[in-house]
């Protein structure tokens, strides 16, 4: 199925150079994953799929926990550059 002239028409249309000595271990990475989309094609789904229009089963979400967040002021002591309680850097896109 696949093969090292597989495996250059690719790159040709890609327009990437691979040396002959990856080409083999293309050949065998790439045959490894069209096995395995082969495989999941195989996987029946239907019984699996909660067809009640729910989508989410509630039940098996956790709880929310309200849990204290960190100290603003206590993170910021050692910020040389800070403003209104927030880090200030330098700006990196224009």
């Amino acid at each position: 199925m696949l093969d090292t002239e597989l495996i250059t028409y690719l790159a040709n249309l890609s327009k990437i150079e691979i040396e002959e000595a990856e080409k083999e271990n293309l050949v065998s990475e790439m045959s490894a994953i069209v096995d395995l989309m082969d495989a999941i094609n195989e996987i029946s789904i239907e019984d699996d799929i909660n067809l009640n229009g729910k989508g989410v089963d509630l039940e098996s979400l956790r709880e929310d926990q309200i849990i204290e967040s960190y100290n603003r002021a206590l993170l910021l002591t050692n910020a040389s550059h800070k403003k209104d309680g927030f880090f200030v850097v330098p700006k990196i896109m224009e």
